[in-house]
């Protein structure tokens, strides 16, 4: 029951200081799509590339702060470089589908990709970067 609850107690920090990240993301998507006239796909990749680092950050002194047992930051750093690009490709990939093909608006489409791709990057982080064992 214990390790449940760490395991909750840290999929809530994640998902929640994760809502910087995506305020970030969505932010600057639509900065640089609409304001800046990029396109939306390249725009998100930036956007994407510039959340990443915040929200490592985030993670590394808030979420799994106290799991932390030996710093190596720039090892971290680098494993979640590595998942949140992999991360990245899912997003942009589904963004272009669902708005190629399904026509979906491009700011829906990303909130969904944001949703799969960010699930993927919490339980990859959790287990590779963070070396968390539950």
């Amino acid at each position: 029951m214990e390790r449940f609850l760490l395991f909750a107690k840290q999929t809530f920090k994640y998902y929640f200081a994760g809502t910087t990240g995506v305020i970030i993301n969505l932010g600057l998507l639509y900065f640089f799509t609409e304001i800046l006239g990029i396109w939306y796909i390249l725009s998100q990749g930036i956007a994407v590339a510039i959340a990443i680092t915040s929200s490592f950050f985030i993670h590394k002194s808030w979420t799994f702060k106290k799991e932390i047992i030996e710093e190596r930051t720039l090892e971290r750093y680098i494993k979640f470089i590595i998942i949140c690009l992999t991360g990245m490709v899912m997003q942009l990939g589904l963004t272009y589908a669902l708005v190629e093909n399904l026509l979906f608006y491009y700011l829906h489409a990303a909130i969904i990709s944001v949703i799969i791709a960010g699930t993927f990057t919490y339980l990859a982080n959790r287990k590779w970067t963070f070396e968390i064992k539950f």
